[in-house]
């Protein structure tokens, strides 16, 4: 049983990461307190592309909660290389120590495993506007509307890298799509 309809978010995402989220979702209201709880449905609102919803849980949790996530998902990520979502986890873990490097690294990881999960492709392009590589991250952009045109919040960021570059009608058109796209949902 899936709470998110397939056609409630104006992009494609896959049956089992909805699955996940509802199962997420489901324990998260047994034990919201619980670090590694919160943690896995931001992560499964990060990778189906509700990204607000993924960053207001992770403000839930502590900084000092990064450790255990890099350990737990670098082991996990030694245990089975095909699993894309143990790199996309253990990223966001040091995106919180600041190690965006490293970070970057792990989604393109994640990217090199499945091609198609836009949402590494996303944050490598916010972690690249955080850095102040605006056209990095306009790059990083495009790779992943490519792959999804539809991508709410990767519109978003590329326009606020045209805003950054002062390229305003360029970042109207973004915000613009970005609105249509709400609207569908």
């Amino acid at each position: 049983m899936v709470s998110i309809s397939l056609s409630a978010l104006p992009y494609h995402v896959d049956v089992d990461i909805l699955e996940e989220v509802t199962l997420n979702k489901q324990r998260y209201e047994v034990n919201p307190s619980s670090n590694e709880v919160v943690f896995d449905l931001a992560m499964s609102y990060a990778y189906s592309g509700q990204i607000l919803k993924g960053w207001n849980l992770l403000k839930k949790i502590p900084k000092s909660y990064a450790p255990t996530v890099i350990a737990t998902y670098e082991r996990l990520m030694t245990e089975d290389q095909t699993e894309w979502r143990y790199p996309f986890k253990c990223a966001f873990g040091y995106f919180f120590i600041d190690k965006k490097h490293h970070a970057i690294s792990l989604f393109e990881t994640v990217i090199s495993i499945n091609p198609k999960q836009v949402w590494a492709y996303g944050f490598i392009a916010l972690i690249y506007g955080e850095m102040g590589d605006v056209e990095k991250a306009i790059e990083w952009c495009h790779k992943g509307l490519a792959i999804e045109p539809n991508a709410t919040a990767i519109h978003f960021l590329l326009g606020e890298g045209y805003r950054k570059q002062k390229k305003y009608l360029l970042a109207l058109k973004q915000l613009l799509k970005v609105g249509r796209l709400q609207g569908k949902n």
